[in-house]
């Protein structure tokens, strides 16, 4: 079809919505037009801030001192063939029934992805699987959502179902200097240690400083340390730990570099 015809077709079902719209007499019409001015609105301020894939796909800071989880992927089915396992693989656990475990149970499988300083280790989430056999001191399990990073050598921990959120990003504003709720990114998801809008990250923010999952916060930049610092981004905390936390980005007008500066936006 030609740009000329989508036009005149969307031409002529805009002229009879107006004048359905304007019929005097016609209170269908008027609660029509609302409908459509409120469902517009609903759809431009709010969306899912936190999906499914940051809840389960995402990566969190395995922080220093703590022990790693004593369950691990051994082997999978077909393994020879493939290097990774996806949805409806079966793959093999280091535990079984001596170990405690059972047929039902629901794992997440995370694995080693970098070590950050002092702080600890970056954890990356490759999805879930669930236990259908036991032997004494051996699991099979299927894989149920993976995010196409499952290895042998994962890690497994008790699979816990995240809340998403459906909300407004609340933008980005000045940076309070007073406010005691700042910090720095310390971890970016992608190995040019530059991130953007819908990727993750990794702050030194964590239930220490009193951030909570949803928590909003202001990014910021400072051209020259004689200049203003301003915000470019926006984020939302999607997982928290002790001492750090990890977030979403919402939107930027710029790249959110490691070092960056973020604050809680407290304007909800």
């Amino acid at each position: 079809m030609s740009r000329k015809s989508i036009f005149s077709a969307g031409s002529i079902v805009l002229v009879f919505a107006v004048i359905a719209l304007s019929v005097p007499g016609r209170p269908l019409a008027q609660e029509t037009q609302e409908s459509v001015i409120k469902r517009a609105k609903i759809f431009d301020e709010t969306y899912e801030l936190i999906n499914e894939s940051d809840l389960n796909c995402s990566f969190y800071m395995h922080e220093e001192g703590k022990l790693l989880p004593d369950i691990r992927i051994v082997g999978g089915e077909r393994m020879n063939e493939k290097g990774m396992f996806e949805d409806g693989d079966v793959i093999y656990l280091d535990k079984g029934a001596a170990d405690g475990l059972e047929i039902g149970q629901l794992f997440l499988s995370v694995g080693l992805r970098a070590k950050v300083g002092k702080i600890g280790t970056v954890m990356e989430r490759h999805g879930r699987a669930r236990i259908y056999r036991l032997d004494d001191r051996m699991a099979t399990a299927k894989v149920e959502k993976g995010c196409g990073t499952i290895l042998v050598g994962d890690f497994l921990l008790p699979f816990e179902e995240g809340d998403g959120e459906i909300g407004k990003d609340l933008g980005y504003g000045d940076m309070d200097p007073n406010a005691s709720k700042r910090g720095h990114v310390i971890y970016i998801e992608n190995d040019f240690h530059i991130s953007a809008s819908g990727q993750w990250a990794l702050i030194d923010m964590g239930r220490q400083h009193c951030v909570q999952i949803g928590d909003q916060l202001n990014i910021f930049h400072q051209v020259r340390p004689d200049l203003p610092r301003e915000a470019f981004a926006s984020a939302i905390i999607i997982d928290v730990r002790g001492a750090t936390s990890t977030i979403k980005i919402l939107g930027a007008r710029d790249a959110v570099d490691i070092g960056s500066e973020v604050q809680i936006n407290t304007a909800r």
